[in-house]
C-alpha cells in the first residue's frame, strides 16, 4: 500500500520555495530517457503525485507513449531523500487537466501565462529510499 508520509508531505509540497529538486524521468516507446526539473510537482492525495507540464515538449510525449516514471526528490544537506516510481497520465483538456492547474503553484503557472500546459498525475506504486535499494512502500 501507498500513503505519502508527513515528512513526505511536507518536503515535497515546499519544494519549490525550499531550491529543492523534484527531477522527473521519462523514457519513450523506444526507450530513449529523458530528465528534467518539475518546480510544479506536488501531492495530489495519499498515492498520487501531480505536476504542471508547461513545456509540452518530450516529457509529454515519453508520457503518452510510456507512462513509467520516477521522479527524485532530495535535499542533500539533510540528507534525506526518496525515489517515487508510478504511472503517469496526461491530462491535455477536461475537468482533471483543469483541477490539477487549479492546484499548481503560482510561481510555475506564471511561467505558462496563455495556460496551454497539461495536466499530469502520477499513482505512485513504488517509493525507495534516494540511495539504497530500500524499498520504503509498495503497491
Amino acid at each position: 500500500m501507498i500513503k505519502f508520509t508527513d515528512e513526505m508531505r511536507e518536503r515535497i509540497s515546499t519544494a519549490f520555495k525550499d531550491e529543492k529538486f523534484c527531477v522527473w524521468a521519462t523514457a519513450s516507446k523506444d526507450g530513449v530517457p529523458s530528465i528534467s526539473i518539475r518546480g510544479s510537482t506536488y501531492v495530489w492525495d495519499d498515492n498520487h503525485l501531480a505536476f504542471w507540464e508547461r513545456s509540452r515538449q518530450s516529457g509529454a510525449e515519453h508520457i503518452e507513449d510510456n507512462p513509467y516514471v520516477v521522479m527524485f526528490y532530495l535535499d542533500y544537506k539533510g540528507k534525506v531523500g526518496w525515489r517515487f516510481y508510478g504511472e503517469a497520465t496526461l491530462y491535455k483538456e477536461g475537468e482533471m487537466r483543469k483541477k490539477i492547474m487549479e492546484r499548481t503553484i503560482k510561481a510555475e503557472l506564471d511561467k505558462d501565462p496563455e495556460r496551454k500546459g497539461y495536466g499530469v498525475l502520477i499513482r505512485i506504486n513504488r517509493i525507495r529510499r534516494y540511495s539504497g535499494d530500500q524499498v520504503l512502500q509498495e503497491r
